[in-house]
């Protein structure tokens, strides 16, 4: 099959989806939006730093050689002793160039790593919104796809985190425990969230989150008045990867709990360029671990034989 008959076979056929497919989806492509926009701006971030760095350390080299001529030729016309040393070194001015040049250097650092702290606290926000939004959206949908009588309504909803993994466990019957060694460090960032959004990222309990911060060695730094900055965008990228990480199992575990509904509809589409007349007798889900999943199918069609594969 070209290229041709491959798209127009995709252009024909629609792919049927599962129920959850959709949010699923709309979660990866809307993190993915927010990755590129935080790889951009910190990318022009970075780049407008080192360019007023390079143009105060040129300044200082102007100012530099200037006042080395100044030193020169005030030393020639006098005793090379310690006292025409300091009164030449004192004219040309070394001393005020190197504070200058430092307390400039000082002043944009102290900018542009404002600028970092302020963006990647609204990233962390938004991040914190899209989870929490997109969880809910998936706990409400598996509630009524699962047909249970007992809704998220009816928990705690004050921590949205620590009721959803409730719900996924003794509700809907799912094994949650992949999914819990995300849950520490999704807390941490909302006790991180809570604070930066409601007391303008002053901490009260310096305990917890100092030992955040020793979690994240420089890349979290707290003031003596307890103002927390983000000094490092490698923090929100891993929170990136914890959010798309977190996600990928729950999508897994929620398609084992419908029986690996998405998946068996992603491989009729997928298997229907060869034959359309494919069907799926059998898919087990034998062995998954982080890395690796690996399934038995059993595959049947009006017009062949097929035999049973693995597939990983």
């Amino acid at each position: 099959m070209n290229k041709f008959s491959h798209g127009f076979y995709r252009f024909i056929n629609k792919k049927k989806e599962s129920e959850f497919e959709p949010i699923f989806k709309e979660f990866k492509d809307q993190i993915n939006i927010y990755q590129r926009q935080l790889d951009l701006t910190l990318k022009s971030y970075v780049d407008e730093w080192n360019e007023e760095i390079n143009k105060n350390d040129e300044n200082y080299k102007a100012l530099m050689d200037g006042a080395e001529k100044i030193y020169n030729d005030i030393i020639k016309g006098s005793d090379s002793d310690e006292n025409s040393h300091s009164y030449a070194s004192h004219a040309a001015g070394f001393d005020s160039i190197e504070y200058e040049h430092s307390t400039v250097k000082e002043d944009i650092d102290k900018e542009y790593i404002g600028f970092l702290d302020l963006y990647s606290k609204s990233v962390l926000i938004a991040l914190y919104s899209l989870n929490e939004s997109k969880l809910n959206q998936i706990i409400e949908s598996s509630s009524v796809i699962f047909d249970k009588k007992i809704k998220p309504s009816h928990l705690d909803s004050r921590d949205y985190l620590n009721s959803s993994i409730i719900y996924l466990n003794l509700v809907l019957d799912i094994e949650t425990k992949t999914i819990e060694s995300y849950l520490t460090k999704l807390k941490d960032i909302q006790f991180l969230r809570n604070s930066i959004i409601h007391n303008n990222s002053i901490f009260i309990e310096k305990e917890k989150v100092t030992y955040i911060i020793d979690k994240h060695k420089g890349e979290l730094k707290l003031d003596d008045n307890g103002f927390l900055m983000i000094i490092r965008g490698s923090f929100i990228r891993e929170f990136f990867l914890i959010l798309k990480s977190f996600y990928e199992e729950l999508f897994w575990l929620i398609d084992i709990k419908q029986e690996l509904k998405t998946i068996k509809n992603g491989l009729v589409f997928w298997l229907g360029i060869i034959d359309k007349k494919i069907q799926i007798e059998k898919l087990n889900l034998e062995k998954k671990t982080d890395k690796e999943k690996k399934y038995i199918l059993k595959l049947s069609s009006k017009i062949r034989v097929l035999k049973i594969l693995n597939a990983k």
